[in-house]
C-alpha cells in the first residue's frame, strides 16, 4: 500500500470514530468495535485487455443498479454509462486509454 493511502486510511479511520457514534448512536452500538473500518487489502487491478476494462466499467455502472438506486445504469445522468450505452454526452469527453480503441490488448513500445 502507497504511504498516501495508508495515512488516508489512518486519518480516515480516526475521523470515523469520533463522528459516527456522535451522529449515527443507535446504527453504532451495533457495531463490534474491533471491526476494522477499512478492508485488510488495498490491492491495485492491472486492467490489461479491453474486455477486462469493460468488465470492470459494467460493475462500476451496476453499482447503483443494484443498490436499488436506480433501475439502469444509464438513469444517471452523470454516469459515463450513458456514453457507453447510448453515446450521450455526459458533460466530458470519454475516450478508451491509448491502445485499446480497436483492439483488445495494450499496445506497448517497450
Amino acid at each position: 500500500m502507497s504511504p498516501f493511502t495508508s495515512k488516508c486510511k489512518e486519518l480516515t479511520s480516526k475521523s470515523l470514530q469520533t463522528v459516527l457514534p456522535q451522529h449515527f448512536q443507535d446504527d453504532w452500538s451495533q457495531i463490534d468495535s474491533t471491526e476494522p473500518s477499512w478492508q485488510a487489502c488495498d490491492c491495485g487491478f492491472n486492467n490489461g485487455s479491453r474486455a477486462k476494462v469493460e468488465e470492470k466499467l459494467d460493475s462500476m455502472h451496476m453499482n447503483p443498479v443494484r443498490a436499488g438506486l436506480l433501475e439502469q445504469a444509464r438513469d444517471r445522468p452523470w454516469s459515463s454509462a450513458r456514453w457507453y450505452f447510448e453515446q450521450k454526452s455526459v458533460g466530458s469527453p470519454i475516450r478508451w486509454p491509448p491502445g485499446l480503441e480497436a483492439d483488445d490488448e495494450f499496445t506497448t513500445d517497450l
